[in-house]
């Protein structure tokens, strides 16, 4: 049977989602733990890879069970205490035999959120990025404007020299900037993402922001579609996958 499930988890400790061997992933401790309850091998599917020190609250996952050791409840429940208190996930059902957590997601979401602050604050030194000088909001808010639509992201997407034809074309539906105290947020939707698009984007709107660059600039650099023209990444801790979207037809079986 076909099972879906949603996970959280603190990015720090790990490695980045994916398996990768010698180091800790996300994918390696949640393999073994369901190998463990369910008593038979478990590969998993994701909805969209995160890299190191990315965090995760709505991340989906989809594996094969055997029918005879599931029981949502009991899974969860084991699960839980195997990989407290780095993972956890919520919302196990069964799925439809078709579903995919990669394949059928129709759109993803992502925050990322800015300590803006003269002082750092240590509670959230792993999730957000901390920069002392004032940062201007209404200029990153124009710039966001321009993202909004069809785009080719290769400006800002680190390229995968083994997929010389891979696409950089996407679609972004929602992207907004607002500001909670002394936190600035960005939450970005759209149909998929680029491996670093998201963390690429904050950079330049960071330096938008800071009044280094302005806000036209990222127009400019999404119609250069050249990796050079937009400056490092923005770091990983302030990224958070939100959600991953199904259509109604792709939801667990009740």
């Amino acid at each position: 049977m076909r099972v879906r499930m949603t996970v959280a988890y603190d990015g720090t400790p790990f490695s980045g989602f994916a398996t990768n061997p010698d180091v800790r992933t996300v994918q390696d401790e949640l393999e073994r733990a369901l190998t463990t309850v369910l008593r038979h091998p478990v590969r998993i599917t994701c909805a969209g890879r995160t890299d190191r020190g990315v965090h995760a609250y709505g991340q989906v996952v989809s594996f094969d069970a055997d029918a005879g050791h599931f029981e949502p409840f009991a899974l969860t429940r084991a699960i839980n205490r195997m990989l407290h208190p780095s993972i956890a996930v919520h919302d196990v059902a069964e799925a439809p035999p078709e579903f995919d957590a990669r394949f059928s997601c129709i759109g993803r979401s992502y925050r990322y959120r800015i300590l803006n602050s003269p002082v750092f604050d240590p509670l959230l030194a792993n999730l957000t990025w901390h920069i002392r000088e004032p940062l201007e909001l209404a200029s990153m808010r124009t710039a966001a404007d321009r993202i909004i639509g069809l785009h080719d992201f290769s400006s800002f997407s680190k390229r995968n020299k083994s997929k010389p034809a891979e696409t950089y074309v996407r679609t972004v539906k929602r992207a907004e900037w607002s500001r909670h105290g002394d936190t600035l947020q960005f939450e970005i939707s759209a149909s998929a993402f680029t491996h670093q698009m998201v963390r690429s984007l904050v950079g330049l709107f960071v330096e938008i922001g800071r009044g280094s660059r302005r806000a036209v600039d990222m127009g400019d650099a999404l119609a250069f579609k050249d990796r050079a023209v937009v400056g490092s990444p923005a770091p990983p801790q302030g990224l958070v996958f939100v959600k991953a979207h199904y259509a109604a037809r792709a939801q667990p079986n009740k």
